[in-house]
């Protein structure tokens, strides 16, 4: 699940322990659907949820905890607490989210927004497309597709014109994932894993665009950062954790209908 891999990578970076969040799966077709009986019921709604327990009570009821839905809200709160060091947070300085310059946030911020719209708009690539939706349309997964490119595109143009060198991301240097890395390499790998596809590599084609623009399919940058990424402790896939999907689930996914590539 591409929302709850957000949270997990990030925790991972940020080498949070369990003794202040504890990762509890409760949707999984390896690990089950329930909440175990030392944690809360999962609450309604789409994962991941953040479950604080309120600090005057022990009970594991719901109505005992504060719940913070969505995988952005999730991390930013998060970032927030470690930034201040509250609560026992590893304090630590704000290049997550892009440093202390206003104009740099705001960069971040839009490779962020790119990163996530890509995950957004391949809901219904794989809904038309793949052997995991529910009904068949190739030409509208088809041009779904082409909208993410064009977010691809972007985001390659966005890592060249900012001249960014992404060996530091290989494991065992010093570079910090930021939140849109964290966020752009989940997507990613989740297309990759699931569906079987590299979107990394592009078609190499020249193609037309959504805008009827003649453009090649191809992205150094973001192909760089991608394997750079990959090889991250934060970013290793562990069965046991059920980072892994399972068999079925990853048949379905590489089962695309005719006609969309």
């Amino acid at each position: 699940m591409p929302y709850p891999r957000r949270v997990i990578i990030y925790l991972r970076e940020k080498k949070i322990p369990p003794s202040l969040i504890q990762i509890v799966p409760v949707s999984d077709p390896q690990l089950g659907n329930v909440a175990p009986p030392d944690y809360p019921p999962r609450p309604p709604g789409s994962l991941p949820v953040l479950a604080i327990p309120k600090r005057d009570s022990s009970s594991k009821a719901p109505e005992d905890f504060i719940y913070v839905r969505q995988s952005l809200a999730i991390m930013n709160y998060i970032e927030d607490l470690c930034e201040s060091g509250l609560n026992g947070f590893p304090k630590s300085s704000n290049q997550v989210r892009g440093g202390s310059e206003l104009l740099d946030r705001a960069r971040h911020q839009e490779l962020m927004s790119l990163a996530d719209e890509c995950l957004v708009s391949w809901n219904p690539v794989r809904l038309f497309g793949s052997g995991l939706g529910s009904e068949a349309i190739p030409a509208a997964a088809k041009e779904c597709l082409r909208w993410i490119h064009r977010n691809l595109a972007a985001i390659d143009d966005y890592i060249s014109r900012n001249s960014q060198d992404f060996s530091d991301l290989f494991q065992g240097k010093n570079a910090h994932a930021t939140l849109a890395e964290i966020v752009l390499y989940s997507f990613l790998e989740f297309v990759e894993e699931i569906y079987g596809l590299d979107l990394t590599q592009g078609s190499r084609e020249v193609v037309f665009d959504v805008y009827g623009r003649e453009v090649k399919q191809v992205y150094p940058k973001l192909r760089d950062f991608y394997q750079s990424f990959k090889t991250r402790d934060s970013a290793k896939l562990d069965v046991a954790s059920g980072d892994v999907a399972a068999d079925a689930i990853k048949a379905g996914g590489r089962s695309w209908h005719g006609g969309i590539f």
